[in-house]
């Protein structure tokens, strides 16, 4: 008498729903791991998701980074900066780039208008900066080549700023004083704005709010007018593509290679490949819990195992008595196993559950966004049912080789 798939199942459900306390115990261990898993991938890939997006909101994956080398031993601090003239000549040598921007900062500068004064950093840019950070200006306009080549007093201001230094009034026209020098105020930017969890205690609720509160002159007027001792060290480029940026790198590293004689300088970096390595390091954080997990997976396994082979004991005489009326040792071998998997498929099912439940309080225990995908629940679903299949193998097999007449004495 064959056992079909169909009544395996039943007999397995019977035999779990006969001894609840039982099976609830055997199912822990499987629980914990499967919830494990489903908790770990959210907030994993909630985490890969929201640096994507602030990657993104600073311009993207295509971009070139060219900063100074700390790690350099190189002691003529002249050949630690670009003049304009090298800063033109690396542009002549990529035609392809997109955008290209040196900047130069003078931090903490006080701001004046009429009686109000603010504290903000004052940047000195190319017009390219609205296309590197993927920016626009919400009244006027940005700096143009004309303010550069004839170092203008113009000046452009963050959104924030521009509210805290003219409050109701129109911005545009009007005058900001820093130092002894007077700009006009020829554009106001968009707000730039990135809500993004875990960093409100070091950002607050924007945490590119620190943009807005930026001002942006010519680079020519800053280096020749506002801070003379001020040098060109950092360089951002954009390319059409992140592909096109890993290409590009490797051509600037030469470049600026023979501007300084072949001393590492300055470094490239590329804003794809720095995103490569955090998904990589992400992999490895991931592995880590996940082994954690499965631990916790292999030690429920065990334990199915045991009780299941207790089981075979306490069934010796009904497994004995099914093959005494026809049953096939294949039957009660396929029997048992699938008892195990749907013991340890249960065990995933709640683990799931429970998992799905407690993203919401992880989230925001953690401060992180926890994004989680039907892959996940396959995933989980996977890992039980291999469980099942492992640790279900040994118990099926003894039950399957068990001597009917032996079994048949069994009390």
């Amino acid at each position: 008498m064959a056992i079909s798939i169909k009544e395996s199942i039943s007999i397995g459900l019977a035999d779990i729903l006969t001894r609840k306390i039982r099976s609830a115990v055997t199912i822990v261990g499987i629980i914990l791991g499967v919830m494990s898993i489903i908790v770990v991938l959210a907030v994993v890939n909630g985490m890969n998701i929201a640096t994507l997006k602030w990657m993104q909101e600073r311009g993207g994956l295509n971009k070139i980074e060219i900063s100074r080398n700390w790690e350099s031993d190189v002691k003529d601090q002249n050949l630690a900066y670009f003049t304009l003239n090298e800063v033109r000549y690396i542009r002549d040598q990529i035609p392809e780039a997109v955008a290209m921007n040196p900047s130069v900062s003078e931090r903490n500068s006080i701001l004046y208008h009429n009686d109000i004064s603010n504290v903000a950093d004052v940047f000195g840019v190319l017009p390219d900066l609205l296309l590197i950070e993927e920016w626009s200006v919400s009244r006027g306009r940005f700096i143009a080549d004309i303010d550069v080549n004839q170092n203008d007093n113009v000046i452009v201001l963050g959104s924030t700023l521009a509210r805290e230094l003219f409050n109701k009034q129109e911005p545009l026209g009007g005058s900001v004083r820093i130092g002894a020098q007077v700009y006009s105020v020829v554009g106001v930017l968009t707000e730039k704005r990135f809500d993004r969890k875990g960093s409100k205690k070091v950002f607050g609720e924007n945490a590119l709010e620190y943009m807005n509160k930026r001002a942006y002159i010519p680079i020519s007027s800053m280096l020749h007018k506002l801070s003379p001792m001020q040098k060109v060290e950092e360089i951002e480029i954009k390319t059409s593509s992140p592909e096109q940026s890993k290409i590009l790198k490797t051509r600037l590293e030469g470049i600026i290679l023979n501007l300084r004689a072949g001393k590492d300088v300055f470094e490239v970096s590329s804003i794809q490949e720095m995103m490569d390595t955090m998904k990589r390091n992400s992999m490895i954080f991931t592995g880590i819990f996940i082994l954690i997990a499965v631990i916790s997976l292999l030690v429920g396994g065990i334990v199915i195992m045991n009780i299941m082979l207790a089981s075979v004991k306490e069934r010796t005489r009904e497994i004995g008595v099914r093959i005494a009326i026809g049953a096939r040792r294949i039957d009660i071998f396929i029997q048992f196993l699938v008892q195990t998997i749907l013991i340890t498929s249960l065990g995933g099912i709640i683990g799931i559950g429970l998992g799905f439940s407690m993203l919401g309080f992880v989230g925001r225990y953690l401060e992180v966004t926890v994004i989680a995908s039907v892959k996940m629940i396959w995933t989980a679903l996977f890992v039980s049912v291999g469980v099942g299949l492992i640790f279900g193998i040994a118990p099926a097999i003894r039950a399957g080789n068990l001597d009917p007449v032996i079994a048949l004495r069994e009390e």
